[in-house]
């Protein structure tokens, strides 16, 4: 844990002297669809996908020949919904079901390092492609619900003071794989986003099967426009 606090530090400061040199520097948003793979998953829930904005700056610095080097700070969220039953008994010993709406929404201050090649096809348009780590820290963690058409969340955690139990470990790191246009200032592209650490803290993993674990994915569609002059590789 410890490695990757001074990696997400090393990171916001290379932000800083990056922008100091005098690269690109724009703003993005995205649109994605995100979903968590879970170990064990027989537990008969039928996850789906949710939507997830994206949107930060990015510092793109032109290296050699179309070869460049792009970074940023993203505020995104990941998490996934499901539909459950929930059962109630009233009175009258009577029971019913309920279906319930659930959601686990997680925040993040994302740091992607990308490296990329763009190919202009002409003096204003150019493909591209790029991959690299994103060093993910968690904020905000809820779990949210819907019976009887009203909303409610709740904290993930669980306990007070010393016995307080943290759900979500805070750090994640994945991997973003991203291809595509740019006209001029503006960049439209798609990408692909899986994780590689198990979120769920030491704590939840204790009290949790063997081998339990919660890795966290997204695919989607992003913008972005670059500001101020627009520098291109020598």
């Amino acid at each position: 844990m410890r490695t990757l606090t001074r990696i997400f530090i090393i990171a916001l400061f290379s932000i800083i002297i990056m922008d100091a040199s005098g690269q690109n520097v724009g703003f993005k948003v995205a649109s994605s669809w995100t979903n968590a793979k879970l170990t064990p998953s027989d537990d008969g829930l039928d996850r789906k996908a949710q939507v997830a904005p994206k949107l930060g700056f990015i510092f793109e610095m032109p290296v050699y020949k179309g070869l460049f080097l792009q970074t940023g700070l993203y505020a995104s969220l990941s998490g996934y919904r499901y539909k459950d039953t929930v059962s109630f008994t009233n009175d009258e010993g009577s029971t019913y079901d309920i279906e319930s709406k659930n959601k686990y929404i997680l925040l993040y201050l994302d740091l992607p390092v990308n490296f990329g090649y763009k190919h202009a096809v002409s003096d204003e348009l150019s493909i591209f492609g790029m991959a690299g780590p994103v060093f993910r820290y968690l904020t905000y963690s809820t779990y949210a619900y819907q019976i009887n058409g009203e909303w409610d969340n709740e904290s993930t955690d669980f306990g007070e003071g010393d016995d307080k139990v943290e759900f979500f470990n805070k750090f994640d790191i994945g991997l973003n794989i991203e291809a595509g246009v740019q006209y001029d200032r503006f960049e439209f592209s798609i990408y692909y986003m899986p994780s590689f650490s198990n979120i769920m803290s030491d704590d939840i993993q204790k009290l949790a099967e063997s081998g339990a674990s919660w890795k966290n994915y997204s695919f989607g569609v992003g913008f972005a426009v670059l500001l101020g002059d627009i520098k291109k590789g020598k």
